[in-house]
């Protein structure tokens, strides 16, 4: 039994325990319409059948709680009882409700599992105060401070933050903002939260200030950070989509958007020739890139199984409309780029590393590599791509080029590393496996490292330099 299923079910019985969940139905199906052991019963009931072991009477007995609970409140109405009646219904009803979503569970290639969970989010978050826990800014840094034992540990002046039942709302006050700042970084502090504050939350809604004027726009470096941005939380639905969610205000323009890249022809640009060797810049991470991809390969090559002979630095991730040129622009050109990407030696597999050098450990590293990851996947790896490669005016095509193009058959899996010589002190192992567990419902693998550039060799993921 896949173990994914175990959360869902874990998730569906946390919801309707909770009293927030009273007079909430969820509508995923369109044709219509003992307390303390109920639920649990369920639950006993639900898993041993999805691993193959369910005793029919385990359904038997959750179904003698109810009449029983029934029966009790059919008495608390006779004594005129109401308020107990109707929380003896409400429990029997909500013990119902929980079953009927669980059993679409099972169904997943009919219903939306995604939408299951976020029906209940959105609910939580539109709760009355006076029937909500409301955690402010303030209080989930102080909790993140306690709980983290970092003393310093704050959050982004320019990000919203708050809790309630639950869920955290993130608001980004200004989309249009290169993906690196701060206030627009939510992938990475969002991640940091739900791990840190894992009792705190359980979902994630992001809210931010539409542009109306630069909708479906291109050319203008604005209309580029702004696109971009839109692009990014659909990639968090895909990696999370059983946690995070778009603000339901905002969910047509993050779709709408997206049909605008799917329906019309999106280009990615490529370089027109390889790198050239680039020790000495005064970029410390152009000199690390030339060293590992030009001259001491095999340190990329054991450690991920990357054909040292496709091995290459700087592949841009711009993306215009129709034609590569600067006034089609869609996402930002220039700088923006993947440090390093290679091929597997098995040829089936791409590789792309994020290098940061330095004391240059901010939480940005997030949002940007799981950008980059999502944009592979949709160029080079997806049945359906969004993204296709072509040629600024009369350039030729390089090696580079031709091992991405890969013949025209599609990479059969992607794999993402970072790679850097210090981390942020939130960014733990366990914020690693949040994100390995995301990126793993599209088959993507994930992974961090950590390297000392002065002895040029990779150290102890432990090992803070």
């Amino acid at each position: 039994m896949d173990e994914r299923y175990f959360s869902y079910i874990n998730k569906i019985l946390a919801f309707y325990e909770n009293e927030q969940s009273i007079d909430f139905e969820n509508g995923i199906f369109k044709e219509g319409s003992s307390e303390d052991m109920v639920l649990q019963r369920l639950e006993r009931a639900v898993k041993d059948e999805a691993c193959g072991n369910l005793l029919h009477s385990r359904y038997a007995i959750w179904a003698h709680d109810l009449i029983n609970i029934l029966a009790a409140a059919k008495v608390a109405v006779k004594r005129h009882d109401n308020p107990d009646a109707l929380r003896q219904i409400d429990c029997a009803v909500n013990a119902i409700k929980s079953y009927k979503d669980i059993l679409a569970i099972f169904d997943g290639d009919f219903y939306n599992l995604s939408d299951i969970f976020r029906r209940y989010a959105m609910h939580l978050i539109d709760l009355g105060d006076e029937k909500s826990i409301v955690i402010e800014k303030d209080e989930i840094i102080q909790r993140l401070q306690k709980y983290s034992k970092i003393s310093q540990a704050s959050l982004p002046r320019d990000l919203n933050f708050t809790i309630k039942n639950k869920v955290l709302r993130i608001f980004v006050q200004n989309p249009a903002q290169n993906m690196q700042e701060d206030s627009v970084a939510f992938e990475g502090w969002m991640l940091i939260l739900k791990y840190w504050l894992a009792d705190e939350i359980e979902y994630v809604v992001l809210d931010f200030e539409v542009r109306t004027d630069l909708l479906q726009k291109y050319g203008d470096p604005e209309a580029c950070h702004y696109n971009r941005f839109l692009y990014r939380i659909y990639n968090m639905t895909r990696f999370f989509p059983t946690w995070f969610f778009v603000d339901k205000s905002k969910s047509n323009v993050v779709c709408d958007f997206i049909h605008w890249l799917r329906s019309s022809k999106m280009m990615r640009n490529y370089p027109s020739k390889e790198r050239s060797n680039q020790t000495g810049t005064q970029i410390p991470e152009r000199n690390v890139e030339d060293l590992l991809v030009h001259h001491d390969k095999t340190l990329l090559s054991k450690r991920w199984n990357i054909d040292e002979n496709k091995l290459f630095n700087q592949l841009p991730t711009g993306v215009f409309i129709e034609t590569v040129a600067t006034s089609n622009t869609v996402f930002p050109r220039g700088t923006s780029a993947i440090d390093i990407w290679g091929v597997d030696k098995d040829g089936q597999t791409l590789h792309i590393i994020e290098l940061k050098c330095g004391d240059n450990k901010g939480l940005g590293v997030i949002g940007e590599t799981l950008f980059y990851t999502a944009i592979m996947f949709d160029t080079c790896v997806a049945k359906d791509p969004i993204f296709l490669y072509g040629k600024h005016e009369t350039a030729t095509d390089e090696r580079a080029m031709a091992v991405l193009k890969n013949n025209g058959i599609k990479f059969s899996s992607l794999a993402t590393h970072i790679l850097a010589e210090k981390y942020h002190p939130l960014f733990t192992d366990a914020t690693v496996d949040l994100i390995r567990d995301g990126l793993k419902n599209m088959g993507i693998r994930f992974d961090r490292a950590k390297y000392d550039f002065n002895k040029m060799c990779f150290v102890d993921a432990d090992n803070d330099l």
